[in-house]
């Protein structure tokens, strides 16, 4: 039997019966986000709902991935702009608690390399860069994506590019190297195969 905090189906009974439970539970925060995700892909509007809710809590150690979380439902939703502002919350969750990381720097500047707001380009290789070195081969993919589709749209040094580009498409299988669910591949792949040449 599927735990009461990991249902990946949602009715009205499934709800009051969560709500319930977690009405008990002392880290409601933990068990919603724990919920928003085991729902991102199948129910991205619950999912969302629930990181908001994570959010009015007062459980700083949360926020960070209820961020990153709501993010997600927002892109799979097809809202980009609300997307990378509920990404930057993340992002701001993890400055004031350091010791809670996520991914939403990576996840944020890919959705700015794919909408091409290119007023935060600078905010997003920035960050990237301070962690990685996005014309290193051998860098995940999500990074070197982000790296190649943002210098690509800034005419930067075509043979970094091209390297960056090649290396994510190389990369294999993209669902196990851990990208966003709301990717799509074959349009990353359309895009990139110009900049590698």
């Amino acid at each position: 039997m599927t735990e009461w905090f990991r249902q990946t189906e949602w009715n009205a009974a499934r709800e009051a019966d969560f709500l319930a439970q977690l009405g008990r539970a002392r880290r409601k925060g933990q068990y919603l986000n724990i919920q928003a995700y085991s729902l991102l892909t199948v129910r991205p509007d619950v999912a969302a709902k629930l990181c908001r809710m994570v959010l009015d809590l007062d459980e700083p150690d949360e926020h960070a991935r209820a961020g990153l979380y709501l993010g997600t439902a927002l892109a799979l939703g097809g809202d980009a702009d609300a997307a990378i502002a509920a990404l930057e919350g993340a992002i701001e969750a993890e400055r004031r608690n350091p010791s809670m990381r996520t991914a939403a720097y990576i996840d944020q500047a890919l959705l700015i390399a794919l909408t091409s707001r290119s007023d935060l380009y600078d905010i997003a290789l920035d960050r990237l860069c301070a962690r990685h070195d996005p014309g290193d081969p051998e860098d995940v993919p999500s990074v070197l994506i982000a790296a190649a589709l943002i210098g690509g749209e800034r005419g930067e040094d075509v043979t970094r590019l091209a390297l960056a580009a090649r290396a994510a498409l190389d990369a294999g299988d993209w669902a196990e190297a851990g990208l966003p669910p709301w990717l799509d591949p074959a349009a990353i792949a359309a895009r990139l195969a110009p900049l590698a040449g």
